[in-house]
């Protein structure tokens, strides 16, 4: 039987998956690019050292393929990094809508108010309580949210209310 937690991942912001992406998408396009620049010198002879025997054209193949998949990967990173910054945007208005609705609508005080808690509970224990209490509060007004992106932003608006 699978527990819900299983399938929560470590939230990463659409910004910084988009960053890291573009970082990718440079290295493998400056690798694939200088691999296969120096490929072709080796074939031309103008570099120093080239493969020889009967296994050279099997290697520089190789090469060749291994070389153009860097630049293939390169090409995809940079893509891809181009949809997150699109998507982060959106990400980012939706983050500051929420922020400023829990400004408005949701209190240190009216959360202790909604959850109960017996005298002697541990704070651990509270503020798992607490952090569901912000959690629904989210989800009823703004609808259902991505599991990790939600429980991010409930963790930031957390501290912000309790101080933490």
């Amino acid at each position: 039987m699978s527990d819900r937690n299983d399938d929560v991942k470590v939230y990463q912001d659409k910004k910084a998956k988009a960053e890291d992406y573009k970082s990718s998408a440079y290295t493998l396009l400056l690798v694939g690019i200088i691999g296969i620049a120096a490929l072709v010198l080796m074939i031309a002879g103008v570099l120093p050292f080239r493969f020889s025997g009967s296994g050279k054209y099997i290697t520089y193949g190789v090469m060749g393929v291994m070389f153009a998949g860097f630049i293939a990967a390169g090409i995809y990173s940079f893509q891809s990094s181009k949809t997150y910054a699109r998507e982060a945007a959106d990400e980012e208005d939706l983050t500051e809508r929420i922020k400023a609705w829990a400004k408005e609508h949701i209190t240190s005080d009216a959360i202790r108010q909604r959850v109960w808690v017996e005298d002697g509970t541990p704070e651990e224990v509270k503020y798992f309580q607490y952090f569901e209490a912000i959690k629904v509060s989210v989800t009823q007004e703004f609808g259902s949210l991505n599991v990790s992106y939600l429980e991010a932003i409930c963790e930031e608006l957390y501290a912000e209310l309790f101080g933490e």
